[in-house]
């Protein structure tokens, strides 16, 4: 019969070795950086599922792609992925490659699709997880959708883009929080949008899908 000492001491060296396996399994598990993009990408597909429209679950997706790159973008350094800033970002260099109809589409999912960031995005399983500050209200993400939509509007028509030209536009564009889609569509429908020649077969299918949206398919 071992007496009580040297079994205490086998328990805590059972132990130790657990953790040290439990902490190189989970090592094992971390992902590499040029990984993350693929990774939550494939992680709001699977919770977002079959929920959405084709159209819709390609707008976010797209728009998600392409925050996580200017996300990535930073380096791994920065810790702190800030939604504001770099959603912000993400607009100015989206913007007119999309119809307004993309911003109409992308403004009805982006609570969901922030509530995933902030679930997800700290646990995603790099060595040094990534913190998520600053979301933003629904009111906030309006106003930076219809600011995005003036820059948008003054760049096609070749206007400078002045800081008071700019407020008037955003502000024409909203009422009481709410994006006013009928004064977007007004100004934006007779420029037009042609889809570029380059775009490839899904691309196109899922552009063609967006400019055949009309105000009726928005709340507001």
């Amino acid at each position: 019969m071992s007496r009580p000492g040297n079994y205490g001491k086998s328990s805590r060296l059972k132990q130790l070795r657990q953790l040290k396996r439990k902490k190189r399994q989970q090592a094992g598990r971390t992902i590499d950086w040029d990984q993350v993009e693929d990774f939550l990408l494939g992680r709001y597909h699977l919770v977002q599922g079959n929920r959405l429209s084709a159209a819709v679950d390609a707008t976010v997706q797209r728009f998600f792609s392409e925050w996580l790159q200017t996300a990535l973008a930073q380096g791994e350094q920065q810790l702190q992925w800030d939604i504001a800033a770099i959603t912000a970002t993400t607009f100015k260099r989206i913007g007119n490659q999309v119809p307004w109809q993309f911003y109409a589409v992308l403004l009805e999912q982006v609570m969901a699709w922030q509530k995933f960031l902030l679930r997800e995005g700290p646990v995603v399983p790099l060595a040094t997880p990534r913190q998520i500050i600053k979301p933003l209200t629904a009111t906030a993400w309006a106003a930076l959708v219809t600011d995005q939509l003036a820059v948008n509007l003054l760049t096609i028509m070749a206007t400078p883009i002045t800081a008071k030209q700019r407020e008037q536009l955003t502000k024409s564009f909203l009422a009481d929080g709410h994006v006013q889609w009928s004064a977007v569509a007004a100004l934006f429908s007779p420029l037009g949008f042609t889809i570029q020649a380059s775009a490839d077969e899904a691309a196109h299918q899922w552009l063609t899908e967006l400019l055949a949206l009309t105000v009726s398919d928005f709340h507001h």
